[in-house]
Order: structure tokens, then C-alpha cells, then sequence
């Protein structure tokens, strides 16, 4: 997508968070906010950053990424248009607690923050609004906790890659779609070893399911891994 405003304002009015809002917000958060360009391997914001606004993805793809005290890169996650981020240390005021990278050149709303408080001081029933996108985060981290719990590794991989891959959009992954993942991330994703996770990627690729790469998984068949992972 090209940063044209006018366009990206009708595909949020038709997909995501924002086409689900009353009028007159979805007015004030478009005339608040503007259009932003991350290129692959740009930060739309780091780890302990002050909070500084709430974001949309339009187009392109968006990883999620912890680090642990090494510095090595774990608990990756993919997404994809529409989603809505940044909304936790904008209503806490504290640290950014992720690094968001761009996996591919991606347009970005920006509703910066004092635009976000201009909107629900003038109108506090607002705020129930904005906090219907944390909720809905952490609705999907708990079912995603809950499930994974008692799954066997070549499940709790299977549903993470299928997740991945589908981001918040309502397509389903494509036969030869890549997820850009490491073996060391998805075993810190799903809870487990590295050995368990190529042992379950092992299973998955003799199955015909997905392909190995170098920080990637290709998946061959979607639909059944998609099976696999429920």
C-alpha cells in the first residue's frame, strides 16, 4: 500500500478494531492520526520506549520480538493488516515491553498520544472503546496459554506456525506461505526445549506438512497443519 490517507481510512473502516466504532470516534482517531513507512528491519518503536502513540498495520508484516539477557531474539510474533498495537504502555504510561521490527516494507497508522488523550479527555466513555483492543489481545493470549498447555509439541508448533501465519486477518495461509521464525523462538513461544522443537519440526516436515529453512518454516500444506494444530 502506498501512504495514501484516503485509502487507508476505508480499510479501516471496513476491517479491524476501528470499522466496529461509533462514527464520531472512528471521525476523531482518523483526523488525529496520520500515515507512517517502516522499511524491512526498521523499528516502529523498541524496547523500554516511552509510549508515544497507538498504531495500525495497513499492509506488509510486523514481528513482535523479546530478547532475552543474552540478547538473542525470542518469542517472535507475526502480524498482519488490519492490527492494533501499542495500546498497554499507552494506557499504563510505562515502557514499551517489545521491540516491533518490520519483516517487510509496511504502512502504519499513528494516532499519536496526545491525539489519543485529546479524544478520550473530551469524551471519557471513550476509553471503554480503546480498551476493547487490549482486551481482545488478551483474550487470545489466554485461550492461546490455555490450549497450548496440555498439547504435545508437534501441536503446540503446528498451531503457532498456523497463527503466525495468519496474523489478525481472516486469510487462510496459502500452500508455500513462510513464516520467519527461528527454531529457538518457536520452542520460547510454545514453552518448550530447542531439542523438542526439532524434534516436532522433524515431524512435521517427514509428514510432508512444512519445509526447514534457515530462519524459516515454509509451509508445504497448510490445511493439514492447520488440523494438526486444533
Amino acid at each position: 500500500m502506498r501512504l495514501d490517507f484516503d485509502r487507508a481510512a476505508r480499510l479501516l473502516a471496513a476491517r479491524g478494531w476501528l470499522a466496529d466504532q461509533p462514527d464520531d470516534l472512528r471521525r476523531q482517531v482518523l483526523a488525529g492520526a496520520r500515515l507512517i513507512e517502516r522499511l524491512p528491519g526498521e523499528n516502529v518503536y523498541a524496547l523500554g520506549d516511552a509510549p508515544d502513540g497507538l498504531y495500525a498495520l495497513l499492509s506488509g508484516r510486523l514481528k513482535f520480538v523479546n530478547y532475552q539477557r543474552d540478547g538473542r531474539e525470542v518469542g517472535t510474533w507475526i502480524t498482519e493488516p488490519v492490527d492494533w498495537f501499542g495500546e498497554v504502555s499507552l494506557f499504563d504510561g510505562k515502557p514499551r515491553l517489545q521491540t516491533v521490527v518490520a519483516v517487510d516494507r509496511s504502512a502504519i497508522l499513528f494516532l499519536p498520544a496526545p491525539a489519543f488523550f485529546a479524544i478520550v479527555e473530551a469524551e471519557p466513555r471513550f476509553w471503554r472503546n480503546f480498551a476493547l483492543i487490549l482486551s481482545s489481545h488478551l483474550r487470545i493470549a489466554m485461550r492461546f496459554l490455555e490450549e497450548m498447555a496440555a498439547e504435545t509439541a508437534p501441536v503446540r508448533i503446528a498451531r503457532v506456525l498456523i497463527m503466525m501465519a495468519v496474523g489478525e486477518s481472516a486469510r487462510d495461509p496459502l500452500p508455500g506461505a513462510v513464516v520467519e521464525v527461528s527454531q529457538e523462538q518457536l520452542a520460547a513461544t510454545t514453552g518448550i526445549s530447542r531439542q523438542s522443537a526439532n524434534k516436532a519440526l522433524r515431524r512435521l516436515a517427514d509428514a510432508g506438512l512444512v519445509e526447514r529453512r534457515y530462519g524459516a518454516v515454509i509451509l508445504t500444506d497448510p490445511g493439514k497443519l492447520a488440523e494438526v494444530g486444533r
